[in-house]
């Protein structure tokens, strides 16, 4: 009797409070949903699951988690979600606050007024105005298809405590691996450029980067994803907020409204044409799960399906990687929370594809950019380590092929014996002459060689980084100097192995 009394106040999350009402998104057992949940002490607890499918890590429901909005009212402490509780609140009318929403016709569009009622009489509010025409407001012309998101002060703040639940709870979550060692020197890095990234200016601009030549990133390689990986890993408010920011761009200013895909980076907003090469969707993701909103969720959910119909357009020389293995990893991330049927297909058909291009002989999935002629093949190392790679092993997380498992395998034990070479600098491109391997471009200080150890296994490089000469090949990056240090932050801080 005892040990099960015990089982059922297993504490599931412990949340450091305030006086001020809490509201967030995390990942619990499904096994303990389905006892309700409560707090183990003092306070109120509301709670509902987000809009998504059941993740399943395994056949057994014990090994199922499930996304939940938690929102807590309790004495100033930690407060402690056990399971043996109350049911989900899905109509946003419970306990703890009452959830409205008001959609209103404007001369410009339409507005979506959210409003948060919290029974300590807090007022939460979340207004977002949708552009049907032309509009100029505070200087600024808004164009057709763009929208502009604003919160009342205190809204921001309700999700702050989930940067005080410790590093294990982000890596149970998936945000992030579990912590180590092997990326250490680049995290101090990251912490001492982290508020120095050239946000733009204005409401159109923020939440987006400019890098050399003012050209405006549109998030170039998923930055609100790094941003919240460094805020949830470093426990930094301040860029908490600027992730939401950056999730927020996405969807107010950068979707294009004929393919429901992000314009790509550019002199402007929205003058770069979209391409599935350029889509990243885990940050707004992760946004949405983690602030527990709705909106954004369903945002990155049309990214997902808009991506999922988009077919890759080159052919010969113009046939990259990039337009093969960023849909399809972006794709996974979707799918790790849950079965789609029309992504399924996608990420399979795409998975499909890459596959058929593996080349035995040269260890390495061939694409038209890489073809030279005359029995030349120049592997582009970077993208093939920092894209394909990883695309494929979390395709092969979901379906197991040992085939393919065994041509992954392969392409990485290249990378390492090139990597491995006793030479100055990285090799990010190599070439093959009739199978020979011939030249190499070894590059120092660089950021887009940090993403070629993405596809590096984690025991070869924890070996290199070891090596002097390697770690000052990979250099003092990203540096507060660097004129594309939004792109060299975010060419980092988004992968797993900085973060081990």
């Amino acid at each position: 009797m005892t040990s099960l009394c015990v089982a059922a106040l297993q504490v599931l999350l412990a949340v450091p409070v305030g006086e001020a009402p809490v509201r967030f998104g995390h990942a619990l057992p499904e096994v303990a949903l389905a006892k309700g949940l409560r707090l183990d002490g003092p306070g109120r607890l509301q709670w509902r699951r987000l809009p998504l499918p059941v993740a399943r890590s395994g056949d057994e429901l014990s090994d199922a988690r499930a996304w939940v909005e938690l929102a807590i009212l309790a004495p100033s402490g930690v407060a402690r979600v056990v399971a043996g509780g109350d049911g989900p609140c899905e109509a946003g009318r419970g306990p703890v606050f009452v959830r409205e929403q008001l959609d209103e016709g404007m001369p410009f569009g339409g507005r979506r007024r959210t409003v948060w009622r919290w029974s300590t009489g807090d007022v939460d509010e979340c207004c977002r105005d949708e552009f049907r025409s032309p509009w100029l407001e505070g200087g600024e012309v808004f164009t057709v298809g763009e929208a502009r998101t604003t919160w009342s002060e205190a809204a921001l703040s309700r999700a702050r405590p989930l940067l005080a639940l410790g590093r294990s709870a982000h890596a149970q979550s998936g945000l992030l691996p579990v912590a180590g060692k092997v990326g250490e020197p680049v995290r101090q890095r990251l912490r001492e450029v982290l508020h120095c990234l050239p946000e733009l200016a204005g409401v159109r601009g923020a939440g987006d980067f400019v890098r050399s030549g003012e050209v405006i990133t549109n998030n170039e390689f998923d930055t609100a994803y790094a941003l919240l990986r460094c805020a949830c890993a470093f426990g930094d408010a301040t860029t908490l907020a600027l992730a939401r920011r950056a999730a927020e761009h996405l969807v107010d200013r950068d979707l294009d409204l004929r393919t429901g895909l992000p314009f790509r980076h550019g002199q402007g907003h929205r003058t770069g044409v979209p391409e599935a090469g350029h889509v990243w969707l885990r940050g707004l993701l992760w946004v949405a799960l983690l602030t527990a909103d709705d909106d954004l969720l369903q945002a990155a959910r049309n990214v997902a399906r808009a991506l999922a119909g988009t077919v890759p357009m080159g052919e010969g020389r113009q046939e990259c990687a990039r337009d093969y293995a960023w849909p399809l990893a972006e794709l996974e991330a979707v799918l790790a929370l849950g079965p789609d049927a029309p992504l399924e297909r996608a990420a399979d058909r795409l998975a499909a594809s890459i596959a058929r291009r593996f080349d035995a002989s040269l260890h390495t999935f061939r694409f038209g950019e890489g073809e030279l002629g005359e029995a030349a093949y120049l592997e582009r190392a970077w993208l093939t380590g920092g894209l394909v790679v990883p695309a494929l092993l979390a395709h092969l997380r979901r379906r197991p092929n040992a085939a393919l498992a065994e041509h992954v395998a392969d392409a990485q034990r290249q990378l390492v014996e090139q990597l491995g070479k006793a030479r100055r600098g990285i090799p990010t491109h190599w070439s093959w002459y009739r199978g020979r391997l011939v030249h190499e471009k070894r590059v120092c200080e660089v950021a887009a060689a940090g993403l070629m150890l993405e596809g590096v296994p984690c025991d070869d490089l924890r070996r290199l980084v070891q090596r002097a000469a390697f770690r000052a090949s990979l250099g003092d990056v990203p540096r507060r100097d660097d004129p594309d240090l939004a792109t060299s932050f975010t060419l980092l801080a988004r992968n797993d192995w900085v973060w081990r």
